[in-house]
């Protein structure tokens, strides 16, 4: 992404894709937290709340693809360097993938028993959705410090691979869990969805760090 792109803040379209850029970060974040509530519904048994989060979470990562649509419509119209334009794209592109994964674990979670697995493992799941949360902060962060700052962007790279790196321990010490689980009542296809579930809430924080190294990228150019 061009030093020419982040330095048009006059011109309407330059602003215009930033504003839109920003708004869809927004979306995704907000994913992240919706799904992290839902966890927490659905651990406590609380099958209504559990239900209106996912509603919530479904409605902000159709809204992010309907923005990132919007964003490549928009970068047609504008004068752009073609690597401004894929660099751009590729950005959004990657932020799309955290709220995909995150509507994606909802889905799973949708019709997953939750609540009939030892607390133990419960918990561990609601502990990876607080780090997504904490690593997808770090990377909105991470994407609004880069037209103002490529160095603190590029620090801020770091702690969102840091966070990554503490859910994958975290999806580590889950999966230990879920070998030995044998609950009374809970069948092999909930055990298998569980799985899926788990696996879905570690790719969050995976795209969160591909989305860093696209940054880190972009940032070398900058510096």
């Amino acid at each position: 992404m061009g030093r020419r792109l982040f330095g048009w803040f006059a011109p309407k379209r330059g602003v215009k894709i930033l504003e839109m850029v920003q708004e869809h970060l927004r979306l995704t974040v907000r994913a992240v937290e919706e799904l992290s509530r839902m966890v927490d519904s659905a651990s406590a048994g609380e099958k209504t709340k559990k239900w209106k989060f996912f509603e919530n979470l479904s409605k902000m990562e159709m809204d992010a693809d309907a923005l990132r649509r919007r964003i490549s419509e928009e970068l047609t119209k504008g004068e752009f360097f073609p690597e401004e334009r894929e660099d751009l794209m590729e950005l959004v592109r990657a932020v799309d993938w955290i709220a995909d994964w995150s509507r994606e674990a909802g889905r799973i979670l949708d019709v997953l028993s939750f609540d009939r697995f030892p607390e133990e493992m419960r918990v561990a799941a609601c502990n990876m959705c607080e780090g997504n949360k904490e690593c997808v902060t770090a990377l909105m962060r991470c994407i609004q410090e880069l037209p103002k700052s490529p160095g603190e962007a590029l620090s801020l790279a770091d702690e969102v691979e840091r966070w990554e790196e503490k859910i994958d321990s975290l999806y580590d010490q889950a999966r230990r869990i879920l070998v030995n689980l044998n609950p009374e009542g809970v069948t092999v296809g909930q055990l298998i969805l569980l799985n899926m579930f788990l696996d879905a809430i570690e790719m969050v924080a995976d795209w969160c760090e591909n989305t860093a190294d696209l940054v880190r990228v972009i940032a070398v150019r900058l510096h």
